[in-house]
């Protein structure tokens, strides 16, 4: 959930819920206001029929006028029913249905005769004019939210367009760069504390990559020397005629080691470069072109493994970097050469969305995602270092593409996912 919609939401609730309990707690207040403005009438009409009482000749001449809403009952001296406001329902003879009023009762004495006496006046008047100030004043409230949401939303987004903008420049920011990371300056200081913090620790983060990058490239600069000085005198023992058998094996194996030890120190520096995207030039590309082109120079090893290979012969193509499409289609077709059996197959195809490239093969140990990692080896093989497919999953990663591994029918099967807005598929 987005931080303007939250606090919209909050502001809304809060709101309701006080207009809520407010427009309960308005009922009751002008309920109570209106019954003691009823009250004072009734009290003005009580004074006014206690004086026509005592001015009637008899209590057998007093009716009751249910017109006027006053009722005039005579009551045996020794009763004395109870006095004061009440709320009642009275029936009405013509519709046959009860309607409220407030009530006054009253005991009047007039020549040692008691009267009971009850004055009604109607709530349908007052009631009336509660529903309508009620629906008056939930409009009003309503529109007056309605307004301080639209405000509220409207100088929340001024106020966080410089949080918005310094997010923007957070996912856009790139280490390889070298543009300074600079956030704008704003009027409300948590946010100018935030962009200094963000500024300091960025600019560390850089500084700490730069020593890495440089340290990793000189690493290996550095190792790569020597490790071409013994190759080279491992070469010329090796070609010695005065070595005896067994020291010759010994060199043989120091020489392979050796070698080995070259291609790994190659390769991790590769998967740091890829890591640390310093392949940043894309382009279109044909993927089938690279793919005809690798298979050309893997051919020999191809022909002395009676490897079939079925590979697609429409263009195809990608966005992205065109050294990685190189590393990318070589990784996966030497994986699929090396793991393949003696006369196996393999098969290339792409449709719109990806690229996969399936081989005959017995079943490996370990699952899909085991596959991807570094120096996981499905083999005893000593040709490989573990990282070829390490790298795919690097490649993929950076050029925001998927890979994916199974196993079915025999075949194992990688496939790169495109997304759409880095492939272009064309028949």
């Amino acid at each position: 959930m987005k931080l303007l919609t939250k606090i919209s939401l909050n502001f809304l609730s809060i709101s309701l819920f006080i207009f809520l309990t407010g427009l309960v707690v308005f009922y009751f207040v002008l309920r109570q206001q209106v019954n003691q403005n009823i009250n004072v009438e009734l009290q003005k009409r009580q004074t006014s029929i206690q004086n026509e009482l005592k001015s009637a000749h008899s209590a057998a001449t007093a009716p009751t006028d249910f017109d006027k809403k006053v009722e005039i009952t005579p009551i045996p001296a020794n009763r004395f029913p109870t006095e004061g406001y009440s709320d009642t329902l009275i029936v009405d003879n013509k519709t046959g249905t009860y309607t409220a009023y407030r009530q006054l009762q009253f005991v009047s004495e007039i020549n040692g005769q008691k009267f009971l006496v009850k004055i009604f006046k109607s709530h349908a008047e007052t009631d009336n004019l509660i529903v309508r100030i009620i629906l008056l004043m939930t409009f009003l409230v309503v529109a007056l939210i309605l307004g301080l949401l639209v405000l509220n939303r409207h100088i929340s987004q001024k106020t966080l367009k410089s949080f918005y903008d310094t997010i923007n420049k957070i996912k856009k920011y790139d280490l390889n760069t070298h543009e300074d990371f600079q956030l704008k300056e704003t009027d409300v200081k948590e946010f100018n504390d935030l962009n200094k913090v963000l500024t300091s620790m960025t600019e560390r983060i850089k500084d700490d990559y730069l020593n890495l990058k440089e340290y990793t490239e000189n690493a290996s600069h550095e190792l790569q020397t020597p490790i071409a000085v013994i190759i080279s005198k491992m070469e010329l023992l090796l070609q010695s005629d005065c070595m005896q058998e067994k020291e010759l094996k010994t060199i043989s194996d120091a020489y392979e080691a050796s070698t080995k030890l070259s291609r790994l120190t190659n390769t991790l520096l590769l998967l740091s470069k890829i890591g640390n995207r310093q392949f940043p030039e894309v382009k279109k590309i044909d993927l089938t072109q690279i793919i005809n082109t690798q298979l050309s120079f893997l051919e020999d090893v191809i022909v002395s493994k009676k490897i079939s290979v079925d590979s697609p012969d429409k263009e195809y193509f990608v966005e992205m970097n065109p050294y990685l499409a190189d590393i990318l289609i070589s990784n996966l077709l030497k994986n699929a050469i090396r793991h393949n059996l003696k006369s196996g197959t393999i098969s290339i195809s792409t449709n719109e969305k990806q690229l996969t490239i399936a081989n005959s093969g017995e079943k490996i140990q370990g699952t899909a995602d085991d596959i991807f990692k570094r120096f996981y080896k499905s083999s005893s093989s000593d040709s490989s270092v573990g990282l070829g497919l390490a790298i795919v999953q690097k490649i993929c990663e950076v050029s925001g593409f998927k890979a994916l591994y199974s196993y079915e029918n025999n075949r194992h099967n990688f496939s790169i996912i495109f997304t759409p807005d880095t492939n272009n598929f064309k028949a």
